[in-house]
């Protein structure tokens, strides 16, 4: 006895085959693992050379008949020697490497060949705990995919597709009310359809991988001709392995990807003469190392981009948001905007606001609109920076309207308290802050356009709240026009599209408005492609990837604006006009008189001229280029940019 003791000892340790599907087991880690094990399978895949993941996958096609267990598994061998077709008899030792089942240490003999035949998965999965059951197996979406997220594109040769571009679930499910067309601006009523959507669009994502390990591939895998994938683009029939690594299960091709591209597209058409735009530019900051460029390299490109895009759009008035509250911001991309456009080409109306943030600015063409209003500003403690609206005078059709500005607080959560947390209903934080600021601006605007007496009105910006969140039923419920816009999102977190930057017009501005649409410029173009010196390699000098948000555009007929219209006596009582160098100013009142008095940009008086018939004009030869003030005591006053 002694003596067979000692010899069972002496023996090797027995290795027990087992099915892959025995071995893979029902659960998230395998029942054999640090065990060794012999198995047998089909080689469905083989990823080699430096910068693969290293090994094949084999597939035992019904090896258990449950579908709660997965028949592939992954052979970790750096040097494979198999072929896809192959029959292997494999042994090794099973690990469970960084959450990926697999067998290492191995070694294979050739049994024979066979074929293994795609299981089809269609999206959204029944439950993201089912991926599991996946894990190793040469699988097959059926029919047509879509690029819904390109953020890892560059660096990792990753793609978020889907059955279709998937939107931010209160984009089109109102968290009040059943119906998306009520304008109810409080309550909970329908959250439970709003975390059902999300729910829905959580389990319909899956991963595709470039099969490479190493970061930023070079060339990116899978570009169009002009060297970049943007989101919106597709793909059929995608069949590969189900891989598991960095907390995600992501398919790996067997074969090239053939995708039909979405193409870069030009500015669209919205019809009638005139065109307005907003347009959020993503912190533009001449501070540099802030919250935009870090270095004038940086800030040089951030420009040529957004000169780019604003150029293309040519827009007759724009709301630009996220433009540094200094003077010097403004200045600097106008300066650049008018040296590409011509001297004088946009004007610029602003008002400072509150600490180092952000202000908004409106840009006009002097040659086709004319200020006929005070610049009004609602800059209250509830407001990050000024709501801006200006009355303007159609110069060729004498028709008037008032352009107004937006930018509600973000969906950020810094400093969120109380209400102002998010309350799981897909609002995100700062819901009712939001909310009060859109109340607010209501009762603002009503009296502007009581106090003008003009009542074309145009509202355009970042509202920060998707198309059926509590802000935008709150300003459809106080009687403005939704303007719904062609093209759907303007902005894209989480691989999830939405709309944030929005249109809203009175009655009488609805029915001069011709045409809504938004330029996808940026949402569907990936991040690597804007101006950051890590991205230097990636930089295009053009509008695509110029923000983080697609502009909106809005065209109307000047000459359906009404005409004859006398301002109220609230209007501004100076009217300022500016073509290069020569500036002139208009009293309104032919009573008044005053001095003009000119202010450079530290504040000392430069200049002075007297009225004469109610008219002071010069010719500001001489004078440095930059940004000037004027001050008519108890008239008013005004900024504007020398070329």
């Amino acid at each position: 006895m002694r003596r067979l003791s000692l010899l069972l000892l002496l023996l090797p340790t027995m290795v027990v085959a087992q099915s892959i599907c025995a071995i893979q087991g029902s659960g998230i880690s395998s029942p054999f693992e640090g065990q060794q094990v012999t198995t047998e399978g089909i080689v469905t895949a083989v990823y080699t050379g430096s910068g693969s993941i290293n090994g094949y996958y084999i597939e035992q096609p019904a090896c258990d008949g449950s579908v709660n267990t997965s028949n592939g598994i992954f052979v970790y061998a750096p040097n494979t020697g198999v072929s896809i077709g192959q029959r292997l008899s494999v042994t090794g030792t099973v690990l469970e490497f960084n959450g990926l089942t697999e067998i290492s240490n191995a070694t294979h003999s050739v049994l024979g060949s066979g074929v293994v035949n795609p299981t089809d998965i269609d999206l959204p999965i029944a439950s993201l705990a089912n991926w599991e059951r996946y894990e190793g197996m040469l699988v097959r979406f059926p029919g047509m995919l879509v690029v819904v997220d390109n953020s890892s594109w560059s660096q990792y040769g990753e793609l978020y597709l889907a059955r279709e571009r998937t939107y931010a679930p209160t984009n089109e499910v109102d968290p009040n009310d059943v119906d998306p067309t009520g304008t109810t601006f409080t309550g909970a009523g329908n959250v439970g359809a709003v975390q059902a959507a999300q729910n829905v669009i959580d389990r319909g994502f899956i991963l595709l991988d470039d099969t490479r390990t190493s970061a930023w591939p070079d060339p990116a895998p899978w570009a169009d001709v002009a060297g970049t994938l943007r989101n919106g683009s597709t793909v059929n029939d995608l069949t590969g392995v189900i891989h598991y690594s960095y907390g995600e299960y992501k398919l790996e091709p067997v074969a090239p990807v053939l995708f039909q591209h979405a193409e870069r597209p030009v500015v669209p058409a919205v019809g009638g003469s005139l065109r307005a735009a907003a347009f959020n530019v993503l912190n533009y900051f001449t501070t540099l190392g802030d919250w935009g460029a870090t270095n004038s390299a940086e800030l040089g490109r951030q420009r040529a981009k957004l000169v780019a895009a604003i150029e293309a759009m040519n827009a007759d008035v724009l709301v630009l948001c996220e433009i540094e509250n200094t003077d010097a911001a403004w200045q600097d991309l106008v300066a650049a905007l008018n040296n590409a456009m011509g001297v004088g080409t946009y004007a610029v109306l602003e008002e400072d606001a509150f600490g180092q943030g952000t202000r908004t600015v409106i840009l006009y063409k002097p040659s086709v609109l004319l200020p006929v209003t005070s610049l009004y500003a609602l800059n209250t403690s509830l407001f990050q920076r000024p709501h801006l609206t200006q009355g303007f005078r159609v110069i060729s059709t004498g028709g008037r309207f008032l352009f107004s500005t937006m930018h509600l607080r973000s969906k950020l959560c810094d400093g969120a308290a109380g209400t102002n947390t998010d309350q799981g209903d897909g609002q995100g934080c700062f819901n009712a802050m939001r909310r009060s600021q859109a109340d607010a601006l209501v009762d603002h605007w009503a009296e502007v356009r009581n106090a003008t007496g003009i009542s074309a009105q145009l509202i355009m910006g970042d509202f920060n709240a998707y198309a059926e969140e509590d802000p935008i039923d709150r300003l459809r419920a106080s009687g403005l026009h939704y303007r719904s816009v062609v093209g759907g999102y303007t902005h894209t977190y989480g691989s999830m599209f939405g709309t944030l930057d929005h249109v809203f017009a009175t009655a009488t501005m609805d029915a001069a408005v011709t045409g809504t649409a938004i330029w996808h410029i940026n949402t569907d173009e990936p991040e690597t492609f804007d101006y950051r010196d890590g991205n230097v390699l990636r930089y295009q000098a053009n509008a695509f990837r110029s923000s983080d948000h697609d502009p909106v555009l809005v065209g109307f007929e000047g000459g359906q604006l009404s005409v004859g219209l006398a301002e109220r006596s609230e209007r501004s009582p100076v009217t300022f006009t500016q073509a290069g160098e020569r500036v002139r100013w208009v009293l309104n009142d032919q009573r008044a008189t005053g001095m003009v008095q000119l202010l450079d940009p530290a504040g000392r008086l430069v200049r002075a001229w007297s009225f004469n018939g109610g008219v002071a004009e010069a010719h500001l030869t001489g004078l440095a280029t930059g940004c000037y003030a004027w001050r008519i005591p108890g008239l008013g006053s005004g900024r504007f940019l020398l070329p």
